[in-house]
């Protein structure tokens, strides 16, 4: 029987949760959480799911095994690097799911990465977009030997907490690495993060890929707007509205850039962790991006993030509280 910890119980926790509770056959999952509201929620979540799973729900670590077969962190990014640490130091694990934005100093990346080569761990983050099927077709769609413009606009969707999603995204699309971004056209303020002890950005972050193709990811101040995701190139035209109806329209050369629209999928983590499981099982790996491919990504946005909190604050911060 396969074995499977979850450390934090949180919203996202909880949902990992219902998604392990949905893989056919039977595992043991342990979810640790200091808090108990947080594992008194994620208990009611779970039973909202109908399986024959053995779960364990903890506030300490002293009840759990030795080893495990996964483990997803699903804790704030503040704790993140100690929490792995504890983790790898005194337990076996075979695969790391780790939530994002993985950690709040640019050192802490090379610790990590350090620790997986000494335990020999396979991790990976979770920029689950990778994983939506609308999104793979739209991969087998772009033209990857054509520079492309990349544009993602939403009112005040948390900038901080979730451009590395559509950063990832962009760059599993493409192909190519990130190269550089630019903060400049984001807002001169923080703001509260919905979650208490952490900032947030509205604005725009720009910059590019290393085939110089460009991005742009917008969270405008004060709007409640779904957000849309557009690529262009010369040949091709995507825009996928992710809110709301949900749709993608495409507009290709190849057709006279006449419109056609189909419906556009967004897959939940309650969804995708089942797949994550299955994948993992039947293939010793799993289509999210491995932890040193997010690392690139994340170190520039950490950087680039961090130069502008300590130009709008006067501070000279070398940890970015965003989670």
């Amino acid at each position: 029987m396969k074995t499977i910890l979850i450390i934090g119980a949180g919203q996202l926790g909880s949902r990992h949760l219902q998604g392990l509770a949905k893989f056919k056959g039977q595992l043991d999952i342990y979810v640790v959480d200091p808090a108990l509201d947080s594992l008194k929620t994620a208990q009611v979540r779970e039973e909202e799911i109908i399986h024959e799973h053995r779960v364990i729900y903890t506030l300490t670590w002293d009840l759990l095994p030795s080893s495990f077969d996964v483990v997803i962190v699903a804790t704030s990014a503040n704790i993140r690097e100690r929490i792995i640490f504890e983790l790898l130091r005194n337990y076996k694990v075979g695969f790391l799911i780790l939530e994002k934005v993985l950690f709040q100093e640019l050192a802490s990346y090379r610790n990590v990465s350090d620790l997986f080569v000494e335990k020999n761990v396979r991790a990976y983050v979770n920029h689950p977009r990778r994983m939506f099927e609308s999104y793979k077709n739209l991969g087998l769609l772009l033209d990857t030997n054509d520079k492309t413009v990349f544009s993602v606009v939403g009112g005040s969707w948390g900038l901080a907490c979730n451009a590395l999603h559509f950063l990832d995204l962009f760059v599993y699309l493409s192909g190519k690495k990130l190269k550089d971004i630019n903060t400049d056209s984001l807002d001169e303020l923080i703001q509260e993060s919905s979650r208490k002890g952490f900032v947030e950005f509205t604005g725009t972050l720009s910059g590019q890929l290393e085939d110089g193709s460009f991005f742009s990811i917008t969270s405008l101040n004060g709007a409640s707007t779904p957000i849309s995701v557009s690529l262009f190139n010369n040949e091709q035209r995507f825009l996928i509205q992710e809110g709301g109806l949900s749709q993608i329209y495409m507009l290709l050369k190849k057709d006279n850039f006449v419109c056609k629209n189909e419906s556009f999928k967004v897959q939940y983590q309650s969804e995708l962790t089942t797949n994550i499981l299955i994948e993992i099982f039947e293939n010793n790996h799993c289509s999210l991006p491995t932890y040193e491919e997010a690392r690139h990504s994340h170190e520039i946005f950490l950087k680039a993030m961090l130069k502008k909190y300590n130009t709008i604050t006067g501070f000279n911060c070398t940890i970015l509280p965003i989670t």
